[in-house]
């Protein structure tokens, strides 16, 4: 046994005296520095994390993805719920859309007045605000041309545009069984809409060029919150405030000279409080949206 520990020793130490002595140097260098590199950029990273959202991994990581899509979906659900009345006491999907683009343009201007986030830079979002201008149109269209049930229905199918886009805009192909995986849920929607006595050809129209603005406007602020030092909510802030003003002479032109007939024998405090009620749930909705964003794959955020 001692034989063998000798033999061990000597061979330990034949290979340490066979290095150069300033190789040896380096690599304890080397190695210190390296230490501290990882030391550097863990500690940028964890402050990048408290400033884009959340852990990466783990159990934090799933329960707080985990809650945030719980709380968009509870808004979700009250924003349909009272939009789809607005559409039915007013009939104006175009200005009612604006309208709420406006109301959460006010709210995130309020919320940087008060410093709950940042300047809002709307010129970096141009191109998120394009798309998501057309998802807040054709899905309100959509909504108000027939069952709240068979637009949610057409809407399932968003996934499969989200992992289109995704792939064409930022080159990124996901694993087959990803892809396999979407092939139920386009068959459940087809049969789904085939046997739907309620059918609209203008809800369904509307629906399926609103998945396409989704998948857009997902992609491009996944891209965008990558690219730029924004927060989730900075940007969509961004975003809405550029919806409103491209939407403002579209919707205009397209409902302008029906408004004033569709307001009378209205209530026009109740409307307006109605209004304001879908704007604001329509924000918040979106902004919870935009925090499961920063956390999750757009086609992630698609199928949930």
């Amino acid at each position: 046994m001692v034989k063998m520990r000798t033999v061990l020793l000597l061979f330990a130490t034949t290979s340490a005296l066979e290095q150069p002595r300033g190789k040896a140097t380096k690599v304890i260098r080397t190695t210190k520095a390296d230490v501290e590199a990882v030391a550097i950029t863990q500690a940028l990273q964890n402050i990048k994390l408290k400033v884009t959202g959340g852990a990466t991994t783990g159990l934090a990581h799933r329960l707080e993805v985990g809650a945030f899509f719980g709380g968009w979906y509870a808004l979700n659900i009250y924003y349909n719920i009272i939009n789809k009345k607005v559409l039915k006491t007013v009939g104006l999907p175009w200005l009612v859309s604006w309208a709420q683009l406006v109301v959460g343009a006010l709210y995130a201007l309020v919320g940087w007045g008060i410093g709950r986030t940042g300047q809002p830079a709307v010129r970096d979002a141009w191109p998120v605000a394009v798309a998501h201008c057309g998802q807040q149109v054709t899905t309100v269209i959509s909504l108000g041309a027939g069952a709240v049930s068979m637009t949610h229905v057409v809407k399932a199918l968003e996934p499969l545009f989200s992992a289109a886009v995704n792939a064409v805009v930022r080159g990124e192909i996901l694993p087959l069984p990803v892809y396999a995986a979407l092939i139920p849920v386009v068959g459940g929607v087809a049969v789904a809409i085939a046997t739907d006595l309620s059918f609209n050809p203008l809800s369904f129209s509307a629906a399926m060029t609103s998945n396409l603005f989704s998948g857009l406007r997902a992609v491009l602020s996944k891209a965008n919150l990558e690219r730029t030092k924004q927060t989730a909510p900075e940007l969509f802030g961004a975003a809405t405030i550029g919806a409103a003003c491209i939407l403002a002479p579209l919707a205009f032109l397209v409902e302008g000279s029906k408004l004033a007939g569709s307001l009378d024998d209205l209530d026009g405090n109740r409307v307006a409080l109605q209004v304001v009620l879908s704007g604001l749930f329509h924000y918040l909705n979106n902004e919870v949206m935009y925090m499961c964003l920063a956390r999750v794959n757009p086609v992630t955020l698609a199928v949930g």
